[in-house]
């Protein structure tokens, strides 16, 4: 599923993610049931499919979660990595390159957000025309990709949630705090334990290391829950955190090195 976290403090937005990416798989079990007829009251042994649900079977650790767009904005997106046989990052990265050619310029951080959710939905059609299915198939809440895009709108800091599903959904969040979205009943509960305002993290007072800390806290507390839970993780590998400020843009203050069996040759 993967965990966005980003922070928004007085001197920029620190936004972080997960690597980690879980293939699953469902599929149907032939069994024999006994059962009774409701009209003739004879017992019957007969022949069902029982579905089978998502079952987790490989992950792979080194998914592109977060990147930047338009090299001012954060992106980090969760749900599902792969559409019409293209990654997120992939698809994202390549919709950034074709409003560029266009010398497409736009106002503000829930502009880029609703562009993007409106793209990603574009791709979501066509993985259910593979799939032959419709967008009525989906749940009407269900959301099957979901993204953080942050930025700034002058010197305001934003971030902007977005729901791909049935429909596009676009919720903007202003001021001063911190978003989480994917598999965030860690954060949830750790918020929790502030059981007054004294107990708050001050936000207003975090420098950007503190936000690079926390943000790191809530997603590294997230793996080492997952790990010695007996539940699938869903949150792993290594954690990608940037910075975006209205003067430099994206910056990346951790980001995982790709080709590690290459180093020392």
């Amino acid at each position: 599923m993967t965990l966005i976290v980003s922070l928004r403090i007085p001197d920029g937005i620190v936004i972080a993610g997960d690597s980690l990416s879980t293939v699953s798989r469902t599929g149907q079990l032939d069994v024999k049931i006994d059962t009774v007829c409701p009209n003739c009251k004879q017992k019957h042994n007969i022949q069902h499919k029982l579905p089978i649900p998502n079952v987790p079977i490989t992950t792979f650790s080194y998914a592109q979660k977060v990147f930047p767009f338009y090299d001012k904005f954060g992106v980090g997106t969760f749900g599902a990595g792969l559409l019409a046989n293209q990654s997120v990052y992939f698809a994202t990265r390549l919709m950034e390159q074709k409003f560029k050619n266009k010398n497409t310029e736009f106002e503000g951080v829930t502009e880029v957000a609703e562009q993007i959710g409106n793209e990603i939905h574009i791709l979501l059609k066509k993985q259910l025309e593979i799939e032959k299915k419709t967008l009525d198939n989906l749940k009407p809440d269900q959301t099957v990709l979901g993204l953080q895009v942050v930025g700034f709108d002058g010197t305001e800091p934003k971030t902007v949630e977005v729901s791909v599903g049935r429909a596009v959904k676009v919720l903007p969040q202003v001021g001063l705090g911190f978003t989480a979205s994917g598999s965030n009943e860690i954060v949830i509960t750790i918020s929790k334990l502030y059981k007054n305002k004294s107990q708050m993290p001050p936000y207003p007072l975090f420098s950007l290391q503190d936000a690079i800390d926390y943000a790191e806290f809530l997603i590294s507390t997230t793996i080492a829950h997952q790990r010695f839970s007996q539940m699938p993780s869903k949150v792993g590998g290594d954690i990608d955190i940037a910075l975006v400020t209205p003067f430099d843009g994206f910056r990346w203050i951790r980001q995982k090195k790709l080709g590690k069996i290459l180093e020392g040759r």
